[in-house]
């Protein structure tokens, strides 16, 4: 119960989050924007460029690749419900920003390294990497027995995240806004995919024990029918 609500709490804190900044950016009250992109163009150089353009040339189909691939593979394990959490969540995910993206209409940077036309707020590359490596980091982390290899194996999905995010703000296709609110939107859709895993996992818990009960009832039945006759 304790956990629940720890992750309900943060379902709360990560919603609230994303619509603070999506009244800021709908009020265009976001000054912090334009001087951090203005500060990461003066730091442009050809190596980092090169790196973050492949990056942003094919960051959503690697997301996708890894995202496909952990599905059918906690599928093949028997694990179809944690499978269908993360695919399911990943959709409604990205169903959503598209929805709020039209809805909003905010502009994108002007001068970007990667062409992109659509609205900007919030980040779609944002949302989708916290789902989908907060979703791994919590489905997997127990099973690494080690602490050190969990530890690495946790900053490596934050770290994922955190490049993901980056990366769309110095390619300036995305305001830092765009990224947090989009952190944000994802994160609650994260909370919310865990907190539905539990529910469901304490449903199937609780069946056996139903069925059982059901079962004890219908033998007792069934001896006084043969004492009756």
């Amino acid at each position: 119960m304790k956990k629940e609500k720890r992750i309900l709490i943060w379902s709360l804190i990560s919603l609230s989050v994303f619509i603070l900044f999506l009244i800021l950016v709908m009020l265009k009250k976001t000054f912090v924007d334009g001087f951090i992109n203005n500060l990461i163009m003066n730091a442009w150089n050809p190596t980092a460029n090169g790196f973050f353009i492949f990056l942003g040339n094919y960051a959503g189909e690697m997301l996708i690749a890894i995202a496909l691939f952990f599905g059918l593979f906690l599928y093949l394990r028997k694990k179809k419900m944690q499978s269908l959490i993360l695919i399911s969540t990943l959709i409604i995910g990205y169903i959503l920003e598209k929805i709020i993206k039209a809805f909003v209409q905010s502009d994108r940077p002007l001068t970007q390294l990667v062409q992109e036309t659509s609205y900007s707020f919030p980040s779609g590359h944002a949302v989708f990497s916290i789902i989908l490596f907060s979703m791994l980091i919590y489905f997997y982390k127990d099973e690494i027995k080690n602490n050190t290899r969990k530890i690495i194996f946790i900053f490596s999905g934050v770290f994922l995240i955190l490049l993901v995010g980056f990366s769309r703000i110095y390619l300036n296709v995305h305001w830092f806004t765009d990224v947090i609110g989009g952190y944000a939107l994802g994160f609650f859709l994260f909370n919310l995919g865990v907190l539905f895993l539990k529910k469901s996992a304490k449903s199937f818990i609780c069946l056996p024990q139903g069925m059982t009960q059901l079962r004890w009832a219908s033998s007792n039945i069934e001896a006084q029918r043969i004492n009756f006759f």
